[in-house]
């Protein structure tokens, strides 16, 4: 009885839960197919309806309970070296982004939170691949901007996405797997510091509990279509979510 009072307490008005619903949903069954794009989609969107640090809150912690429901599957397929070349420097981009969060306009931030959609889009749209040279160094880079974008919005996908799918030499299979486990090891980094200063509430675990069940719903629904299209229709669903990124981070962009 009080967990349902908690519930009723922590959930928005009606039309406002249920913009969050379908906005979660359709993020959700792209991220169970690609692996990625869930923060993308969901930040610029829940920064229409909501401050900095609970659309932080609400997507890190999605994505964290989702992640686990893909991971069995993933284990088989991860390079553990590499997650952790990525995953070690994102802990240091973490604190600078829980900074920014706090130091900057929301309106500013959601606009800068819509950029970062849109070049991404765009730039994975045009088939730009990095040809640099890759070694500790580049992977640090990438980890630690991953980081700052994590604690920023939840949308530390880019960096990692971008410079792992310019390697030719990881497989699409192992490619995921990778940014599954990744994406579930600094989540948990974001997280913990921001439950340390208190900045997860009651009120972010309650609504996270309402819409979990259609998350997770999305996210088997995402994950079986892309068993279904291993070799068919990934490159078509690709470039569909991509140019639906494009067009959400425009639209944010200039609301």
């Amino acid at each position: 009885m009080m967990l349902l009072a908690g519930l009723m307490r922590a959930l928005p008005s009606l039309d406002v839960f249920a913009y969050l619903g379908v906005v979660a949903f359709v993020a959700a069954a792209m991220r169970g197919f690609s692996g990625f794009g869930a923060g993308l989609l969901m930040a610029p969107l829940f920064s229409l309806v909501m401050e900095p640090l609970d659309v932080v809150a609400l997507v890190l912690l999605l994505n964290l309970f989702s992640t686990f429901q893909m991971l069995p599957e993933a284990l088989r397929h991860v390079d553990w070296r590499l997650v952790f070349r990525l995953f070690i420097p994102s802990l240091l981009g973490i604190p600078i982004g829980l900074v920014v969060i706090h130091s900057i306009n929301p309106v500013l931030l959601r606009q800068i939170v819509a950029l970062v959609v849109s070049l991404v889009a765009v730039i994975m749209l045009a088939g730009w691949h990095y040809d640099g040279r890759r070694g500790r160094v580049q992977d640090a880079l990438a980890g630690s901007l991953s980081g700052v974008l994590t604690s920023i919005a939840g949308i530390g996908g880019p960096p990692i996405v971008l410079y792992l799918l310019s390697d030719r030499k990881i497989s699409l299979v192992v490619f995921r797997a990778v940014c599954i486990a990744y994406f579930l090891m600094v989540q948990v980094g974001a997280l913990t510091p921001m439950l340390v200063a208190g900045s997860i509430t009651p009120k972010h675990g309650f609504l996270v509990l309402a819409l979990l069940p259609l998350y997770g719903l999305a996210t088997w629904l995402g994950t079986h279509l892309h068993h279904l299209s291993v070799g068919r229709y990934q490159a078509q669903a690709r470039r569909v979510s991509l140019w639906m990124l494009l067009g959400i981070g425009l639209v944010t962009l200039f609301l």
